[in-house]
């Protein structure tokens, strides 16, 4: 029993690291190959390369990135935006990510739907997306002690002048800003929470008809082009719910959608 315990210890202390180093390696070599084959301009074994390393680590964002790449060269527009920005949700200030989200856009001119601009939407766009979770936090936690600080030292100045019978310090202008820059950095931190739990998918198609229900056949309400970002709702088999933000909600099949966080 002692001998059967003690190979168990060794297994976990030696023998599995070396086999989850043995995984890394293989997708660190799995991407060096699919690297090479890009460089080397054969595009679907750089793809394969990069399916295989993403099965390995999905939530690789570089690699996310040089797949997209991949599908680009392949004629694949719509598939390359979706993965650029599922890069984007795991590292949001991954620089290759940006610039090949960019130069991919400016390359398909996306197709635009009617719909209304949202003020939600426009600030997501601006200060949400561009921006780490992790900013916001640091930014709140030092503008609450700066104000914390400010204020109960201007209310010390107050008692002691007070005491002292001696005309009041003015209110302090700096402690006003910080607090208010807390207020909104607190703001910013709760809305960029609650956009990371809001489902966001691309579509992958050149054109998919949203429809008004599930399955084939189903009245068509608008059509959705290729890089559009969508809300994801709920799914029914092989269809999913979404909306097109500040338009219409309705049906596309789960095959038409890459989820993008």
């Amino acid at each position: 029993m002692s001998k059967l315990k003690s190979l168990s210890v060794f297994f976990l202390f030696l023998v599995l690291p070396a086999l989850v180093m043995a995984q890394n390696e293989s997708v660190a070599d799995l991407f060096t190959q699919g690297t090479q084959a890009y460089l080397a301009k054969d595009y679907t074994k750089a793809q394969s390369l990069f399916r295989t390393a993403l099965d390995k680590d999905p939530d690789n964002a570089t690699t996310l990135t040089n797949l997209a790449l991949a599908e680009f060269q392949m004629g694949k527009k719509p598939l390359a935006i979706g993965l650029l920005r599922k890069a984007l949700a795991h590292d949001p200030e991954l620089p290759t990510a940006h610039a090949g989200l960019k130069f991919v856009l400016s390359q398909m001119q996306v197709k635009d739907v009617p719909h209304q601009i949202e003020a939600y939407e426009t600030l997501r766009a601006k200060l949400l997306q561009p921006i780490p979770l992790s900013a916001y936090l640091v930014l709140s936690a030092i503008t609450f002690f700066a104000a914390g600080w400010s204020l109960i030292s201007y209310i010390g100045r107050r008692k002691k002048a007070l005491h002292e019978e001696r005309s009041l310090p003015p209110f302090p202008m700096i402690g006003s800003f910080l607090t208010l820059a807390f207020v909104i950095f607190t703001g910013l931190l709760a809305l960029k929470s609650y956009d990371a739990t809001v489902l966001r998918g691309t579509i992958i198609e050149e054109k998919v008809s949203l429809q008004t229900a599930p399955g084939d056949n189903q009245v068509a309400i608008l059509d959705l082009y290729g890089g559009l970002e969508v809300i994801a709702h709920k799914t029914e088999g092989d269809w999913v719910q979404v909306t097109y933000p500040g338009s219409l909600t309705g049906w596309i099949k789960k095959s038409s959608l890459l989820m993008t966080r």
